[in-house]
């Protein structure tokens, strides 16, 4: 089984635990998530940003967010600098290390989800 499909299994089964709440804790559910999804098109736009790391503020990663953003804004800086090499440098080290995500956004953003989910079916079920 691929992780895609992991994930996707897990999805059903969140949903089919949210199926089995009460009417007026579904809707309760679906009022909360509605907050909190995700949406796939909104982090894949953020995603081809990738090197300014917008797409990890998105999902609430502030810190990681602010690593890449400090990186790439010191590597465009001494882009125009007799040091442009190390600006080059910072920019392609940045690029290779968020260049997987861009390829798996999809199953991120899932996973995400789904986390996001659990917490939240957790939480009122709790209630």
């Amino acid at each position: 089984m691929t992780r895609r499909d992991d994930l996707e299994v897990q999805q059903e089964q969140l949903r089919a635990e949210i199926r089995q709440l009460s009417a007026p804790l579904r809707q309760q559910f679906y009022q909360l998530w509605e907050k909190q999804v995700k949406d796939p098109d909104s982090y894949a736009v953020l995603n081809y940003l990738f090197i300014a790391g917008l797409h990890h503020f998105y999902l609430g990663k502030w810190q990681r967010g602010l690593i890449n953003l400090t990186i790439s804004l010191m590597g465009l800086s001494i882009l125009f600098s007799p040091y442009w090499i190390w600006g080059v440098s910072l920019l392609l080290l940045v690029s290779l290390i968020e260049l997987p995500a861009l390829f798996r956004a999809e199953l991120i953003l899932l996973e995400h989800n789904n986390k996001s989910m659990q917490t939240l079916l957790k939480q009122i079920v709790k209630r």
